[in-house]
């Protein structure tokens, strides 16, 4: 597929809210040391961190089981070629906790690496598929599914039928999907049961366009293509407010 960009994957951290005793000081060290980091490797392409804090929990549309209690996720997008990317990826963190950089681990629920199986961008947003991910956004609507039935319809579906829609809607500027591959050696942490994970990118409030995405987002299970594990927004870390209204 032509993506327009080096991606090839994602890989995604979810971990639960902060401490209710948390000062901050762990996201500032993360935003300003631990994640700048790792554009030192060169298979890094982009590192974004969401998190569902204030009155997001109550805007959850579905959770289960351990991601019950997701309040933060981490996701960077690497390049080719994957396997080097990852190896050096884990070889650097533990470089950082020798080092004393790496101070406080949050719990986590749930590590993948997944391969990009497809990406859009919003007509609206005149920007092409492949950049979507590096445009500004207020927020995502994380969407993490298990696969049912026949993998070849289901995506027929998902493009033909569903994204399509989804990049129509007020607020959506692109949609990026991922999906379970056996394709590399992965250190336990990152297996688990196949899954695939969509980020609809928002350039609006994030808590709005959800309520208004939330029917058609639940068309996509009502099909029977995929199945809900988790679907919520996040707002983005970083500011919209770079010139006035």
């Amino acid at each position: 597929m032509e993506r327009g960009s080096r991606v090839a994957a994602g890989f995604f951290s979810l971990t639960p809210p902060a401490p209710p005793d948390d000062d901050g000081s762990y996201l500032r060290w993360h935003l300003l040391d631990h994640m700048p980091e790792q554009y030192s490797l060169p298979g890094v392409v982009l590192g974004s961190r969401w998190i569902a804090d204030g009155d997001y929990p109550e805007h959850v549309i579905v959770a289960t089981g351990a991601l019950e209690r997701v309040g933060g996720v981490v996701n960077y997008l690497f390049a080719e070629p994957v396997q080097q990317t990852y190896d050096d990826f884990m070889a650097l963190g533990a470089h950082l906790a020798e080092v004393g950089r790496f101070p406080e681990r949050r719990p986590s629920l749930q590590t993948r690496l997944l391969e990009l199986s497809d990406a859009h961008a919003a007509p609206r947003a005149m920007v092409s598929e492949g950049v979507v991910p590096f445009r500004p956004h207020r927020g995502v609507v994380l969407l993490v599914e298990e696969p049912v039935g026949d993998t070849g319809h289901r995506q027929d579906w998902l493009l033909a039928k569903h994204v399509p829609s989804l990049l129509e809607a007020d607020g959506v500027a692109g949609v990026w999907s991922y999906a379970s591959t056996d394709s590399w050696t992965l250190t336990p942490s990152c297996l688990g049961d196949p899954q695939i994970v969509t980020v609809v990118y928002l350039d609006a409030d994030p808590l709005a366009t959800t309520a208004a995405l939330q029917p058609l987002i639940e068309q996509r299970w009502a099909s029977g293509e995929v199945r809900p594990v988790f679907a919520a927004p996040l707002r983005s870390m970083v500011q919209w407010e770079a010139w006035p209204e």
